[in-house]
């Protein structure tokens, strides 16, 4: 027995979505260069009016695949995030947080969109109202997994993503030697304030 049709909404949404994933997959596969109208209407199985219908132009089109990359890098961060079964016990869940995150897809993808958009103004237009979101809010939920004692927190938070970030990027045309080493050292680092501002009252 079928199932209640959907309705002209729904399959609207449904729609949509399929389009951003082909989007998406464009990005990752060949590159911002590649995510063409054209490109994302083939691997996304549409007629050009449909995605037309709902991404005008291609402009439109890279904006609402901003806001997906953005809701995609947050949904990685909830993912690792703490859970009650197993709530975060050290800066060391932190730098793991941070570093797997850096190899996500959702970051490849959010690295094409920043770099494009340094000599595209359009894409620029469209993530700088979002750019302040995912810094906030990755920083944000981080944190929250750090020691909320330390007034030191925030910092080292942004010094942990700054680093990591640094590290990750180094790496992206060949795996560097010693990366490992790095992201160890620096969670030894982290231990190591944190035990200074134990002992010496967090002054």
């Amino acid at each position: 027995m079928p199932g209640p049709r959907r309705t002209q909404q729904e399959r609207s949404a449904t729609t949509r979505t399929r389009l951003l994933e082909a989007a998406y997959e464009c990005l990752l596969d060949g590159g911002y260069a590649a995510t063409t109208v054209g490109a994302v209407q083939q691997r996304a199985g549409v007629a050009r009016g449909t995605l037309l219908h709902h991404f005008p132009t291609r402009s439109a089109l890279m904006a609402g695949v901003v806001e997906d990359v953005v809701e995609r890098r947050l949904e990685v961060l909830t993912t690792l995030g703490p859970t009650e079964a197993a709530p975060p016990s050290s800066w060391d869940d932190v730098v793991d947080l941070v570093w797997r995150e850096l190899q996500s897809p959702a970051f490849a993808a959010a690295l094409e969109l920043w770099v494009a958009a340094r000599t595209d103004p359009e894409l620029r237009d469209a993530l700088l109202p979002l750019q302040e979101r995912i810094f906030t809010t990755v920083h944000r939920r981080v944190t929250r997994l750090a020691d909320a004692e330390d007034p030191r927190a925030p910092m080292l938070v942004q010094f942990t993503i700054d680093l990591l970030t640094g590290a990750h990027l180094a790496g992206i045309l060949r795996p560097r030697a010693g990366t490992s080493a790095v992201v160890e050292a620096w969670k030894l680092t982290l231990r190591q304030l944190s035990d200074t501002s134990v002992h010496s009252g967090t002054n």
